[in-house]
Parts: C-alpha cells; structure tokens; sequence
C-alpha cells in the first residue's frame, strides 16, 4: 500500500512538473525574437491569443501580423505608457505575460488619444431584432461583435479606435463600425452578443477616448 501511495504521489508530481515546464517552454517561444507587421507562424498565434486573453477581441487567430493585430500591440503599449511602434520586443513581452486586462482594471487610461468625450451609451445585438435589416452587418460590411461601436459619424469618424470607460471603473477598446438611425450626437451603441446581454446593458453614461 506504501508503495502504491509512493507510486501515486511520484506520478502526480511529475505530472505537475511536466505541466510547469510545458508552460515554461510556450511562452518562451513567445519572446524569443521581435516580432513585427508582416510576420507570421505559431509565434504570432501565441501573440494574437494573449492579446485576445487580455481583452483585444478585435483580432483573429491565424497566425498573420497584420494591420489588425498591430493595431491592438499598439492600443496596448498605449495603455501601458510605453513607446507604441506595434513592435512586439522584450519590454511589450514582458508586459503581455504580466499585464492586466484593460476591461477590468482602473487608472489605467491611454497615454495618448485626441480626445474625450461624456457619452450616453446603450447596447445592441446582431440580427433584425435590434439592426433591422442590417441583419449582422454592420454600416463598414464588418460583422457585428464584441468591440463593434456605432457612433454618430460627425462625432467619431468612422474606423476609429476607441476606449471607452464605464462609471464602475471598468473599460474597454473598441472600433467605430458602425451608425445608427437613433445614435446622433454624444451617443454612441455597444454590440454585444446577444439581445439579452443587450437588455442588461441598459443606457450608462460612459467617457469615450478617441485614440490617435
């Protein structure tokens, strides 16, 4: 019985140790070289799904550093006050593996933005029942999806990056994709997944920061 315990006690540590390692070793090959627009490979995946992990859900997994994926390296080196060249170096590496999700932390406003704004938000989902017959499009031909912000065009030109901070102290990046026929002046739309998260939303006033 001694023995079997032994056995159980060697297996189950080893377990965890080979756990540990394996960890070790996928980050590492996350870090091991610069990496910049243009590059692609399972380096890039682990960058895009840390990305994502940490609340830039605007990017895809595919192994592809493109515009989209710089975009968010540069939100986020703008969120960390360092310097924002969408360069994936030691410093953002180090900040990735030890950074906090924007959505849930506070003070943790962007270095750089052209402005600000007190904003009346409220919230839709895909499909007729809130985007008529837009359906899941939205006015750009993007899906709508988390992260997608319909804004009043005179205000926030379209394609800008935003950030956007609730009264709680959480936040959140965004992208102005979309319009609508009720959005007009300081108000701005939140896609969500569904009408229900929609309903919940409610209306909350929000300050929205126009990223550079």
């Amino acid at each position: 019985m001694k023995n079997i315990k032994r056995i159980i006690i060697g297996t189950i540590t080893m377990a965890i140790l080979a756990a540990n390692i394996w960890t070790s070793l996928a980050f590492a090959a996350l870090g091991n070289q610069p990496l910049k627009p243009g590059m692609d490979g399972d380096e890039v995946k682990e960058l895009q799904g840390k990305l994502i992990e940490l609340g830039y859900s605007n990017i895809t997994v595919d192994g592809l550093f493109g515009e989209t994926t710089k975009q968010a390296v540069i939100e986020f080196q703008n969120a960390k006050n360092i310097e924002a060249d969408g360069i994936v170096g030691q410093e953002t590496f180090q900040l990735l593996l030890g950074g906090r999700t924007p959505e849930v932390s506070r003070g943790n406003t962007p270095g750089r933005y052209k402005t600000v704004l007190d904003i009346r938000a409220t919230a839709y989902a895909p499909g007729p029942h809130d985007n008529g017959q837009w359906g899941s499009l939205t006015y750009m031909g993007t899906q709508v999806r988390p992260g997608v912000i319909a804004v009043d065009p005179r205000i926030i030109p379209l394609g800008s990056r935003l950030y956007i901070e609730f009264a709680d102290g959480n936040s959140m990046y965004g992208v102005a994709e979309d319009t609508g026929g009720a959005i007009k002046g300081n108000r701005i739309d939140i896609a969500m997944n569904s009408v229900d998260q929609a309903y919940d939303f409610g209306v909350q006033n929000v300050k929205v920061y126009v990223l550079n």
